[in-house]
């Protein structure tokens, strides 16, 4: 999961709890460094192994508690990881529950990335994206328009690149964070509907990977019927 600094393994307190999604190689563990620095803590999540992530973050003379959940490409869980963070997203099983989230959305394998998002936004709570390797994405000839992805996803999406640039832009969304904007309707749960949100999100930002002889956009056919995030690894 990368460097954390450790410590003690009490939980955090603070004004706000937000917790950050994504794959195991989204960059999840450099923009959490990057939002606590030294001021993090290591321990487990109740009953299980897995290892807790957790730092405080200071805005505006506040300190809001930033959660790095372990990575995982999908909400439908087999692995304990995967069903630690299945449960953290859930009131009924989890009683410290995040008051918002940050969905890491990997651009060099967007389609992926957008499957595990459909899922996250579908637990209603406020929810930002974090869009992270742009530049490995225009550097492998890739493209797509980010502000066409805001509009299509309804949420806002926050550039951040090697855990540097467009952080501070992030650090100060943060603190009205329970307050993000929602889209009027979450993506669909059924997994055909799913994927062809999916499928328009990625033609609405005119989505090109390297290599594809596709027009902007267009894409591949799953490799599976019916799509899931966790076996789809293309791009």
């Amino acid at each position: 999961m990368g460097a954390h600094h450790h410590g003690g393994a009490a939980a955090l307190s603070g004004d706000l709890r937000v917790a950050l999604v994504g794959s195991p190689n989204a960059g999840k563990t450099t923009l959490f460094n990057s939002l606590t620095g030294l001021r993090a803590k290591t321990g487990n999540y109740p009953g299980v192994t897995v290892a807790k992530y957790e730092g405080l973050c200071r805005v505006e003379g506040r300190d809001l508690v930033v959660e790095d959940l372990p990575g995982t490409y999908s909400l439908d869980p087999i692995s304990p990881d995967e069903h630690v963070v299945t449960d953290v997203l859930d009131p009924a099983h989890h009683s410290d529950t995040p008051d918002a989230l940050l969905v890491l959305l990997d651009a060099t394998s967007l389609r992926r990335s957008l499957g595990l998002l459909a899922q996250v936004m579908q637990r209603g709570l406020p929810t930002a994206v974090v869009l992270s390797f742009t530049d490995e994405l225009r550097r492998r000839g890739g493209s797509l328009d980010v502000e066409a992805l805001q509009r299509a996803l309804g949420i806002d999406v926050h550039v951040v690149v090697g855990g540097v640039e467009g952080v501070g832009e992030l650090k100060a969304a943060l603190p009205q964070a329970r307050s993000w904007t929602s889209p009027p309707f979450p993506p669909p749960t059924e997994a055909a509907e799913r994927t062809a949100w999916i499928e328009s999100v990625l033609r609405t930002v005119r989505y090109t990977t390297p290599g594809s002889t596709n027009a902007p956009g267009a894409s591949t056919p799953c490799c599976c019927t019916p799509c899931s995030a966790r076996c789809c690894s293309s791009p």
